[in-house]
């Protein structure tokens, strides 16, 4: 259950920080993992002490709109932030303690009309310019943080960072209100689709898709699945979908495998509804978004791998295979290469990772996937 959760976040984390207005569910997401009554995402300009960019979860509006007006500039947490470098964390004790809080107006007057107290707050990212800081906010009743809870901040820490990362990325490129060129980053096939299933965008990575795989075919006309199970399937998933009357169904979200001969693992063909059509004029006909995915593309979670262990290329796309259930049988005949190769790689990943079993490396492999959302 706490694994689940854990994934579930990181999910959050991920495609709140892509979406333009999907931080607070983010927030939110972390809140409830970790424990907190309230949390907060600021980008602050360190000359004036006040944030430039806030978000909120679990915080009143009123309370946020105090804080910006008033308290901001006495937050006594704030100096010990600047003093900061990326990727540290605070806490309550580190800055004062329980005396000192009773004497500090931000502790007295502003935190019990909100019914806060405590904090853990980690840095993202600083420079002269900003600082940009993520903070859960307790309440006196949950009381202070504890050495599990600040290990799990640590730990959500890197991904926090990769996606703001990445917001900050997408936008530089494509502006705050990114189209279907976000789309053509994604290593996931991706079609938008008009109420007859006619394609209206086909990012560049479903085209790979159909042409490794040859599963099925991409034209003007609609996605076209060579068996005939699949194209039921398809089928049925896109009516499941649209809904008999043309319309997309807000909640549906339809799933399946689509199977690879010579034990290669399945793709995942993901049906979503888009719930307010395209948010953006380059697609304003969309109204069903279709994913692909590949396990044996390269994904971002190879070179997190890379990033964060040190494997080599070989041996990060390794752990993403064996993560999807090949066996290194499959995977040596897949790449062309020998048993003993992969067995060597495997030994290697092992010793880098500190990994003891190929079940533990699915599932540190899928805590660092960025995973599709049901919701």
């Amino acid at each position: 259950m706490e694994s689940e959760r854990y994934t579930q976040a990181l999910d959050a984390i991920y495609q709140g920080f892509a979406d333009v207005d999907g931080i607070p569910t983010a927030l939110e997401s972390i809140r409830n993992l970790i424990g907190a009554e309230g949390a907060t995402f600021e980008v602050i300009d360190p000359a004036v002490r006040r944030p430039v960019m806030f978000h909120s979860s679990g915080v009143a509006s009123a309370e946020g709109d105090d804080y910006l007006a008033h308290f901001a500039p006495r937050n006594p947490r704030l100096p010990v932030a600047l003093r900061q470098q990326r990727g540290e964390l605070s806490w309550d004790y580190q800055v004062m303690d329980e005396s000192a809080m009773t004497r500090d107006p931000f502790y007295m007057d502003f935190l019990p009309r909100a019914g806060l107290r405590y904090f853990l707050s980690v840095v993202l990212d600083r420079s002269p310019q900003r600082l940009v800081a993520f903070t859960l906010q307790r309440s006196p009743r949950r009381g202070h943080v504890d050495r599990s809870e600040i290990a799990l901040m640590r730990r959500l820490t890197p991904h926090l960072q990769r996606a703001y990362g990445m917001r900050g990325s997408m936008a530089a490129a494509h502006g705050d209100g990114v189209g279907t060129k976000v789309l053509d980053l994604l290593k996931d096939g991706v079609a938008l689709l008009d109420p007859k299933g006619e394609v209206v965008h086909a990012n560049p990575s479903l085209q790979a898709i159909a042409i490794e795989t040859g599963l099925f075919r991409i034209d003007a006309r609609g996605i076209h699945f060579g068996a005939s199970d699949l194209r039921s399937r398809y089928a049925r998933a896109f009516g499941a979908v649209i809904g008999r009357d043309g319309l997309t169904l807000a909640d549906e979200a339809i799933d399946f495998l689509a199977p690879r001969p010579g034990g290669l693992p399945p793709c995942t063909i993901s049906l979503r509804a888009l719930r307010h059509g395209w948010p953006r004029s380059d697609a304003p006909e969309a109204v069903v978004m279709m994913l692909v995915h590949d396990p044996l593309q390269e994904s971002a979670a190879t070179h997190l791998l890379q990033d964060l262990h040190g494997l080599t290329r070989a041996e990060a796309q390794l752990a993403c295979a064996l993560s999807t259930g090949m066996t290194a049988v499959e995977y040596a005949a897949h790449r062309g290469v020998k048993v003993t190769t992969v067995y060597t790689h495997l030994k290697r990943t092992r010793e880098k990772t500190g990994w003891r079993s190929v079940a533990e490396l699915t599932r540190r492999v899928h805590e660092i996937s960025i995973r599709l959302r049901e919701d």
